[in-house]
């Protein structure tokens, strides 16, 4: 039985590296003899089967960047009383064999934000403590001698590490895209006379995009906002959340568009407002992948993606849906214009399914076990020499 660790600090029922954890824990306990231990801070059990165990390490410090560094020395004790034959990191932890980039690169990241925001913010940025931590910590686990495989989501991810880190060795690095359930997930769930269109009062025809994702500024909601000034046409319904979301609601009001824009927060049952929506937007500054560029394919919702996402590279102009380049929102408008044809609308939605059914949590699973196999082999063929 092969004993496999992934490390991930804590779980967010609104995450994707956590709903990309849980598909892989589901696809490994149907597909493989494993038995998985997840060291974390905090995780929620409920949605472990039990052959999962949970290696629980304190949560300190009053800062994320003192609870992030706490959470190292945590894993590593962990790491050096207990034998695992793998061991997966999710987070920037150096020591791992396998470092899963789902949270992206932290350096690039850091350039875009800083590129993006006002002289305080730059300043507030580049003495941010955190994002210190953060480079250091990616940087020692980027040349620590026992990485062995980095697991890009996108071939976006991969070009970044190497733009930031060019000194690591190429052979070390593979795309396995994210995995989406295709039944859960699924055409079947969308309803003519949807609920939550009739609770919002829409008619029948009325364009309606949905907006997914929690912390709004790098999800690009602002981008989407003014956008939705010069497309009248459309409403916007945003799932998710943000601590500082009062500042989007009154931006949404000083553009005039908040009657068009309704915040429904955090929903555990997103399909029922994928049903509702005739169009994901996704207009992120940075998006390693993008679980819910996925998740509305898979629903038969066509895409509009920023050309920073990772998924964009799933997106066939015209076929599937549209990219846009990160920012423009005046583009953005103008597909937003174009898409209010019903007809383009049903054809990007049934392409979409198809490109989504090409990604099932199984095709992630097999690819992970296929990773898993060369390394173990290689270990051995190594320590019999």
């Amino acid at each position: 039985m092969l004993k496999l660790a992934i490390i991930r600090q804590s779980y967010r029922p609104d995450g994707g590296a956590e709903k990309i954890i849980s598909r892989l824990l589901d696809g490994l306990r149907r597909r493989a003899d494993v038995q998985v231990s997840i060291i974390t801070q905090k995780w929620q059990k409920n949605i472990l089967s039990d052959s999962v165990s949970i290696l629980q390490v304190a949560r300190k410090g009053w800062f994320r960047s003192s609870r992030f560094k706490y959470f190292i020395n945590g894993v590593n004790r962990v790491l050096h009383t207990t034998h695992f034959d793998l061991v997966q990191s999710h987070e920037r932890v150096p020591g791992c064999q396998i470092y899963r980039a789902g949270d992206g690169v932290h350096a690039e990241w850091l350039r875009i934000k800083i590129s993006r925001e006002g002289i305080l913010g730059r300043l507030f940025s580049f003495f941010s403590l955190f994002h210190r931590v953060m480079l250091r910590a990616e940087s020692k686990l980027f040349h620590h001698p026992n990485l062995e495989v980095v697991i890009c989501i996108s071939q976006r991810g991969k070009r970044d590490v190497l733009h930031h880190y060019p000194t690591i060795d190429p052979s070390k690095i593979t795309c396995i895209y994210n995995g989406i359930d295709i039944d859960n997930y699924h055409p079947q769930f969308n309803v003519i006379n949807d609920p939550v269109r009739v609770k919002l009062d829409f008619s029948p025809d009325t364009p309606v995009a949905i907006f997914v994702g929690s912390g709004f500024t790098r999800k690009g909601l602002d981008d989407l906002l003014e956008a939705l000034v010069f497309a009248v046409d459309w409403q916007l319904l945003v799932i998710g959340k943000d601590k500082k979301q009062n500042r989007f609601i009154e931006k949404s009001r000083k553009l005039g568009v908040n009657n068009r824009v309704h915040f429904l927060g955090v929903q555990t049952q997103v399909q029922d407002f994928y049903s509702a929506a005739d169009l994901l937007i996704h207009p992120a500054w940075y998006e390693p992948f993008g679980n819910v560029v996925l998740e509305a394919m898979a629903m038969g919702r066509g895409v509009l993606v920023s050309s920073n996402c990772g998924a964009s590279e799933l997106v066939e102009e015209g076929i599937n849906g549209y990219v846009f380049d990160t920012g423009d929102s005046k583009q953005l408008a103008n597909l937003l214009d174009k898409c209010k044809d019903r007809t383009l609308l049903k054809s990007l939605g049934s392409n979409a399914r198809r490109t989504a059914e090409q990604y099932p949590i199984s095709r992630m699973v097999d690819e992970l076990l296929a990773v898993y196999q060369t390394l173990l082999t290689e270990n051995f063929d190594e320590n019999e020499k």
